[in-house]
């Protein structure tokens, strides 16, 4: 049987429940988490302006970078999909949003290694437009950590990643290290691609949820999340070419440059939640080294020292006593408490305080990854925050408000609310809170526009 076979019956057996990421609401938390996130910092001090500066729509074809036939392909089976306007229209409101925010950290978190990655993609006899899909799954975050167990920028599976040879064990993951996680992604694609040769909606289907979910795929009943995810893909692929997406490449360039790597002597190891009790740097150096997946650090020939960012290199004290010290039996590690806010998954939260989603669910005694609003739960290893100042409670319920709350009862959906407010509708409702609507649960606070 062929290593896709495998994997197929893999998933056919275990994993039918396991679903990736992509969702646009899943997308739209996981992109805005960026704006605290320790790149964002250090660019943004190079070049003040350079990702926050806003952006306005543009459309000029003379100046288009054309698509690969396959790009092209792949958007028009992605327009034939159910509710093609409505989705699309969603999506794109996300992408516009605050002079194109998202839009903007999602460009620039894939301007560290775009170009590199496309160029290995062609030389495999693959498309570039390929590399849209980190874009579309994580904001190309190689840091990223979520549902199901997928990690790196492409959220590629466990199963996926041990089928390519990836190593994946307590303390180390290969799908956070840039120059295994592209070979993968590439074997990943190649395997879909011979599977389904003349049909690229099924090749990116089998990528992100497998060759079981590709073999039996059918437009009209796709489940809701991937279909919002599919139309997130299209409009990407459609706004992307209308901009400069490589304007932070030489900013990456120059911000890499002047990174520190410190390395610890042979006989001492090193803890993240040692290493200062400002939680932003505890934070930044976790997002930063993310291959190292458990608070101790254990440095590997292909990792043999820490990547120091800038914001923790400028405002860290401690590095001199960093090395060699072990959390003491008597002193344990801290905990921050952390109460769920409306929107927020565990992915999020993690993100937020630079930890494991595992660390989390391991310490609250979680089954899985489903939480409830208002729920308070300890994160241990963490001093805070990555942003110190933002607070972890939930938003006051204040009557000045530009919005009413609505209370989810029993039975109640999206579409059952919006009947009753007629200031409102459905896609206005859904657009002002960040939860998806298989999420939503009775006692859960929705915004509701003033009448």
């Amino acid at each position: 049987m062929s290593l896709w076979g495998v994997t197929a019956l893999i998933w056919g057996l275990g994993c039918n429940g396991v679903r990736a990421q992509p969702d646009l609401n899943g997308w739209d938390l996981v992109i805005r988490g960026m704006e605290q996130a320790p790149w964002l910092q250090d660019l943004e001090s190079l070049e003040p302006g350079c990702v926050r500066r806003g952006l306005q729509p543009k459309l000029d074809p003379s100046r288009w970078r054309p698509r690969s036939d396959w790009g092209e392909k792949l958007i028009g089976q992605l327009e034939r999909l159910p509710l093609a306007e409505h989705h699309a229209n969603r999506a794109l409101q996300r992408l516009l949003d605050q002079d194109m925010l998202c839009f903007r950290l999602m460009e620039a978190s894939a301007d560290r290694q775009r170009s590199s990655v496309e160029a290995a993609f062609e030389a495999a006899g693959l498309p570039a437009d390929w590399v849209v899909l980190p874009m579309a799954l994580t904001g190309w975050d190689r840091s990223y950590y979520g549902p199901g167990r997928r990690a790196g920028s492409w959220a590629m599976d466990l199963t996926s990643a041990l089928s390519h040879g990836l190593d994946i064990r307590r303390g180390w993951d290969e799908r956070h290290v840039d120059e295994a996680m592209t070979p993968a992604a590439i074997a990943h694609a190649q395997q879909a691609t011979s599977a389904y040769p003349d049909d690229p909606l099924k090749q990116v289907i089998a990528f992100v949820r497998g060759p079981q979910e590709a073999r039996r795929f059918d437009p009209l009943s796709l489940d809701a999340s991937l279909l919002e995810w599919c139309h997130l893909l299209r409009v990407i692929l459609q706004v992307d070419r209308n901009f400069d997406w490589d304007d932070t490449h030489s900013l990456w360039a120059l911000r890499s440059g002047q990174m520190e790597l410190m390395a610890c002597p042979e006989s001492g190891g090193a803890y993240f939640s040692l290493a200062s009790n400002d939680p932003a740097v505890c934070a930044a150096l976790r997002m930063e080294n993310p291959w190292f997946t458990t608070d101790s650090i254990g440095f590997t020939p292909a990792r043999s020292s820490l990547a120091i960012p800038l914001i923790a290199g400028r405002n860290w004290s401690e590095k001199q006593g960093f090395c060699g010290r072990k959390p003491q039996p008597n002193n344990p590690l801290p905990v921050a408490l952390h109460v769920v806010a409306p929107g927020e998954m565990l992915g999020t939260i993690a993100r937020e305080y630079g930890v494991r989603i595992a660390e989390i669910r391991r310490h609250n005694g979680l089954d899985g990854d489903l939480i409830r609003v208002g729920q308070h739960l300890e994160i241990p290893g963490s001093h805070g925050p990555l942003s110190a100042s933002k607070s972890t409670e939930p938003s006051p319920l204040e009557a000045d408000t530009p919005w009413i709350w609505h209370t989810v009862r029993e039975g109640e959906s999206y579409w059952t609310i919006a009947q009753q407010y007629p200031q409102t509708d459905l896609a206005a409702l859904m657009r002002m809170n960040d939860i998806p609507a298989e999420a939503l649960r009775p006692g859960m606070k929705l915004k509701i526009p003033s009448p």
